[in-house]
This record gives structure tokens, C-alpha cells and sequence, in this order.
């Protein structure tokens, strides 16, 4: 929007927020602003679960300190603020560090509006009721899976579970495990000092890619071309371009 644009223009701004992006931020909080009054003007708030959350990770220069970007299994990719609100929540105002998945939005809109599950359907998440009351939920694992490149990210897999995340990478099946209660910008790799561990884990991540039929990388793509130019305009040149089966 040209006014609010031109009002963060205006303003000093010794941070890393770009005009641009401090003005699309505001003009999306009039935005939800606008949704939740045209919801109470209707009567129909107190029918209504309202989650906001992002798809994705940030840019680089906006998640310090963690580590990595959009596009990449690493927390700078994954690890996103969401803010969930309804009458319905008995312990409003409640802060929760338990890391969850959108995957668990599902199951929690048909417990709170009193549906059963789809026989046909399977459950991937977890019904977040439990934690909107103040119980905390079981620890489990949770899993990622890019078999592609995407932003800066290559192709990867990734389990969670507690405090330990571990990523499994295709092109050279190298794996990362990290302590993210000690280490949160996943910068030491402790999968040799715990060797156990890292190998309960990836077997899992591996059992749930055959039980979820996941795609894989297959070996080197045959019709690969570095010299080629993706949709955005830029060369291939620093990718092998594995496929996925």
C-alpha cells in the first residue's frame, strides 16, 4: 500500500526490515484485523477456530540466530510463530514452546467442533486441544521431507523428536544430528558422540518415508543440464540435479 509505504520510508531504520516488508506486515495485520470484526458484526465469532501461522521459514537476514532459510530443513526453514484463537480455549493468553506441524490443525478442528475422524483418511498431526488446555502433549516425532531443490535448500529429510533433530541428506546420505535445547542455531553436528541416537532416528525417518510412500531421489538425472536456467532466471551450474523416483 503507497501510504504505508511511504510511512516506513519516512522512518529511520537501523534494523534489517526493509520498507517494503514493514508496510506489507502492517497492511496483513489491518487485514486480519478487518476478518475477526466482519466475523463478531455476523455473530459468528464464537463459532470460529482462527489459526495464523506461515507456511515456511523466513529469509535469511530475518531468522537469526537460527540457521538456515526458506526452502531448507534447518529451523531458519521450519520454525515459524502461530497464534491460535477461539471462545473455546479454556486457558486463553497461554504461551507454548511444544513444537507442532500444520498437519495437526486438522485433527484439532474435528475435536473442537465434536467430529469423528474420516475412516478413509489417515491422521498425519495430532489434535492440539490438549495444549489449548494447558496439557502438554506427548512427546512425537515429526517429520519434513524435501526430495527437491528448493530456495537454498537441497534435497533432505528431517526428524524431530524431544530436543533431537536429525537431517538425512540425499545427495551424499550424509546425516546431521543436533541438540536444539543446547544448540538452537544447529551449528555442531553431534551425530558421531551419539551414535545411538542418530541411528533410532534416521530408521524412523526412514520407516515413515516407505509407510508414507514418499518420493526419493533416485540417482543422478540423465537429462540434467548445467547450463541450463531454472524458471527464475538463474544456472544450474552449482546443483547435480538428482531426480525423484
Amino acid at each position: 500500500k503507497a501510504d504505508l509505504l511511504a510511512k516506513y520510508q519516512r522512518k529511520e531504520n537501523p534494523g534489517r526490515m526493509s520498507a517494503e516488508y514493514a508496510a506489507t506486515i502492517e497492511a496483513l495485520d489491518q487485514n486480519v484485523g478487518r476478518l475477526f470484526q466482519a466475523l463478531q458484526q455476523r455473530g459468528l465469532a464464537d463459532d470460529t477456530l482462527i489459526v495464523f501461522t506461515a507456511d515456511n521459514g523466513g529469509t535469511p537476514d530475518n531468522v537469526a540466530p537460527l540457521n538456515g532459510s526458506k526452502g531448507s530443513l534447518y529451523d531458519g526453514g521450519l520454525r515459524v510463530p502461530t497464534f491460535v484463537w477461539s471462545r473455546g480455549i479454556r486457558s486463553p493468553g497461554r504461551k507454548s514452546d511444544t513444537p507442532i506441524t500444520s498437519t495437526d490443525f486438522f485433527p484439532t478442528v474435528l475435536e473442537m467442533a465434536g467430529l469423528p475422524a474420516p475412516i478413509d483418511q489417515p491422521l498425519d498431526g495430532t489434535s492440539l486441544v490438549a495444549e489449548f488446555e494447558g496439557r502438554r502433549l506427548p512427546i512425537r516425532d515429526l517429520f519434513w521431507h524435501f526430495p527437491c531443490y528448493i530456495g537454498r535448500g537441497s534435497p533432505s529429510s528431517a526428524i524431530r523428536r524431544g530436543n533431537h533433530k536429525l537431517i538425512q541428506w540425499f545427495e551424499n546420505e550424509r546425516v546431521e544430528l543436533f541438540d536444539l535445547s543446547q544448540d538452537p542455531g544447529e551449528s555442531r553436528n553431534i551425530a558421531r558422540a551419539n551414535p545411538k541416537t542418530a541411528a533410532v532416528l534416521l530408521s524412523n525417518l526412514k520407516a515413515w518415508q516407505v509407510r508414507t510412500g514418499a518420493l526419493l531421489p533416485g540417482g543422478e538425472n540423465p537429462d540434467y543440464d548445467p547450463a541450463a536456467r531454472n524458471r527464475s532466471g538463474s544456472r544450474n551450474d552449482r546443483r547435480k540435479g538428482k531426480r525423484a523416483d
